[in-house]
């Protein structure tokens, strides 16, 4: 499991690099949320996501050798633009794999960037073995979107700023696709402020956490299908699974419609254009399934803003 040192670490790499997003009060949505709201807006990152914390600490803890033999990854569209921004950055060749049916603002990011795309397969199982391939071939560096330490570790630099900003919250509410993002930022929260509560939420249609809790033990689904495109990883992950029993004090899944609810809101009243993943933790509070009361003092993560042009005007105009 990753540390916290792991993570102050991962701070001074990225420092410098990635943009310390703001923490912002949001007092007009605190009605409807029945909370405190605070959001901590990654949409605003370089590359429009949290992705870019945990790959440039793995780019940038590569050894000039490791950086020859190029690296490569699999991503549904932010962990590949995040890497190949990073790449790009420090001069070494990136290859990523991406769902045949990959977000064409996700797609369109990676090639901006100068990454190698390689499409394969709609599910994160299917890239994967394709990235496994890749690196026996080529030799090339994995960098794996949600089970390498220093990926976990950037992205838990989300809690560091958070709760400095706000010594006051007293829950960080956070989307789950892999569970690297939620494994930082829980292993972060928790190490700096134990009685923080974290809470994980899920779309309906890819619930692979919440079923693996369920049952004990992590659990591969024969379906995954949401509009939540950056949360379609089909099993939950072996490495992730025991950080998220241990340090995850809730995990919730939300159906589609608040979800589309969700980004109609954040853009209409907070002037932010969240994609679907993105929106998951407000989407859940719009479903009345968090507990929250009008004092708890609630951080909602908003992982990403690399939607989809055509479902946001579907969303808009329904």
């Amino acid at each position: 499991m990753i540390t916290i040192n792991d993570i102050f670490e991962a701070r001074k790499r990225i420092n410098g690099y990635a943009v310390q997003t703001p923490l912002l009060r949001v007092a007009q949505l605190d009605d409807i949320l029945r909370c405190k709201v605070w959001i901590k807006p990654e949409c605003l990152q370089r590359t429009g996501s949290f992705k870019l914390r945990g790959a440039l600490n793995k780019l940038r803890s590569l050894s000039e050798e490791q950086k020859r033999q190029g690296v490569v990854c699999a991503s549904s569209g932010n962990h590949g633009q995040a890497v190949a921004y990073s790449a790009n950055l420090l001069g070494v060749s990136a290859k990523v794999v991406m769902p045949v049916n990959a977000n064409p603002v996700k797609l369109a990011g990676v090639k901006k960037y100068g990454g190698e795309i390689i499409l394969c397969g709609t599910v994160s199982s299917q890239r994967e073995d394709k990235m496994r391939e890749l690196v026996e071939l080529e030799q090339r560096i994995s960098v794996h979107p949600f089970e390498d330490n220093y990926v976990k570790a950037g992205q838990g630099t989300i809690s560091l700023e958070i709760l400095e900003a706000n010594p006051h919250i007293n829950c960080i509410v956070v989307p789950i696709g892999g569970g690297g993002l939620i494994s930082g930022v829980a292993t972060a929260a928790k190490s700096v402020k134990p009685n923080v509560s974290v809470v994980g939420i899920e779309p309906s249609g890819a619930p692979r956490y919440s079923l693996s809790r369920a049952a004990g033990k992590p659990i591969s689904l024969e379906h995954v299908e949401t509009i939540a495109d950056g949360t379609k990883t089909d099993k939950a992950n072996p490495h992730n699974f025991p950080i998220i029993e241990k340090y995850v004090d809730g995990l919730i899944t939300v159906d589609e419609e608040p979800i589309r609810d969700a980004m109609k809101l954040l853009l209409t009243q907070v002037k932010l254009f969240v994609e679907p993943s993105g929106a998951l933790g407000v989407a859940a509070a719009l479903s009345k399934s968090m507990p929250f009361t009008p004092d708890d003092h609630v951080c909602f993560v908003l992982s990403g803003g690399n939607g989809d042009l055509t479902l946001l005007a579907s969303v808009i105009t329904k």
